[in-house]
């Protein structure tokens, strides 16, 4: 019979795996909500960087409602002391050379990712979590005798695990293996790739250049690339691409790209380095089970064309733990976890229908049509801002589109006159 009574009770042990923003977050929660029943439980994050020299391929961008869910879920204040710098807009550029500027009223921050990493990590230890600095190699799941942990250095007998993995290849191919007659995680099954690039530059170039604006692109011409960005910290800039089967080419050739070079001309670009990653654009499968549940990137319920990851990866750690302490760990108790983001796991059909509309526009040059009509148009303005700024759900965003009437007439106009456009050239 399935064991539906396992509770965390004092002395309990739960291993994390990953000490990213989710794993970290998972393991302050657990910490913070077992006091409050008086109870001490040993956390134990397994977490191979060394964030003083490693991190996260990530851009660093912090955006609504992060303060809220620090002060919220965390319970702690927002560190504003890791901010570089204050977002003010969004500058839309167009493969014909035009920009347009967005902007709305939520709060969104730049933050150099190896130092929130830092401080994540550096919070839970200060609480009392343990760190083992090593990867884990194997896990094992019995639902009476709890859990068995291998990592390169250290085995570990544990009562849970939260899997914050990422989308480490290594942990996820273990997992998938081990819960293959339980719950059957599943990783997510598609990605995007990620190449990131960062380069110094003198103060006054990169205030006068780039500003406090996030400088992002839909390149027509680059076939591998859906989407790029610029983004301004404290004393540096960082770019970064988006798409399928990207390599390193694909980041020479943004970095030449007409719109891109206009504001990185005369830049010292030559011979730095590039960094690839991915996200995840579709959900994981089996995210809980008995004496498991995924956090993070592990999950895939990150928005597949805007992803947010770092607030998810807070959002899903700290309900992981919430659920665990106050519920328990038995598969039954931890139902109310992926419940709680149903919305996301809702919202998926409309990501996936917008970023296909999104992909045909570009390929067809629609979506030049859209950007040259939302100058002179608001409300079609501040539709755009939530798509690039990651405000509001698809849904949303669709049904807004779909409202603007001229909006409808132009897509009608352009896409019937398509094909002889088409021959003509």
């Amino acid at each position: 019979m399935k064991n539906d009574n396992l509770k965390i009770v004092d002395g309990s042990t739960i291993a994390v795996i990953g000490g990213g923003p989710a794993g970290s977050a998972a393991a302050i929660k657990l910490i913070k909500e077992a006091a409050k029943k008086r109870i001490k439980v040993n956390v134990v994050i397994f977490e191979g960087k060394d964030f003083d020299h490693h991190y996260n391929q990530c851009v660093g961008v912090l955006s609504h409602p992060i303060v809220e869910i620090f002060e919220r879920d965390l319970e702690m204040p927002f560190p504003g002391h890791l901010i570089k710098r204050e977002i003010s807009s969004y500058m839309l550029y167009s493969s014909g050379g035009g920009a347009l500027e967005l902007s709305g009223e939520r709060g969104t921050y730049a933050t150099r990712r190896i130092l929130f990493d830092r401080f994540m990590l550096g919070t839970a230890q200060e609480l009392g979590a343990q760190i083992v600095r090593s990867r884990v190699t194997g896990i094992e799941f019995d639902r009476d005798t709890g859990v068995k942990v291998y990592s390169e250095d250290r085995f570990l007998r544990a009562d849970a695990v939260v899997g914050a993995f990422g989308l480490d290849d290594g942990i996820a191919d273990a997992l998938e293996q081990s819960s293959r007659h339980s719950f059957r995680y599943q990783r997510p099954p598609k990605v995007l790739d990620t190449l990131v690039a960062k380069t110094h530059l003198d103060m006054d170039i990169l205030q006068q250049r780039f500003g406090s604006r996030i400088h992002a692109f839909i390149p027509l011409e680059l076939r591998n690339i859906e989407f790029g960005a610029i983004t301004p910290k404290g004393d540096h800039i960082i770019i970064n691409i988006a798409g399928r089967n990207l390599t390193s080419g694909d980041m020479d050739n943004f970095l030449r790209y007409a719109p891109a070079r206009s504001l990185l001309k005369d830049l010292p670009l030559g011979g730095i380095d590039y960094y690839k990653g991915k996200y995840p654009i579709r959900p994981a499968h089996g995210i809980i089970g008995d004496r498991f549940a995924a956090a993070g990137d592990a999950t895939g319920l990150i928005r597949p064309y805007k992803g947010k990851g770092i607030n998810v990866a807070l959002e899903t750690g700290t309900k992981a733990a919430e659920v665990m302490i106050r519920d328990g760990i038995s598969a039954t108790d931890l139902a109310a976890y992926p419940a709680a983001f149903d919305h996301l796991r809702a919202d998926f059909f409309y990501g996936r229908l917008f970023r296909m509309l999104v992909m045909v526009s570009i390929k067809t040059g629609f979506v030049e049509q859209v950007i040259s009509m939302a100058r002179s148009d608001q409300r079609l303005k501040n539709v755009l801002f939530k798509v690039v700024s990651g405000e509001g759900t698809y849904r949303e965003v669709i049904g807004e589109l779909a409202g603007f009437k001229e909006l409808s007439r132009l897509g009608y106009s352009f896409f019937r006159h398509l094909p002889s456009r088409a021959v003509r050239t």
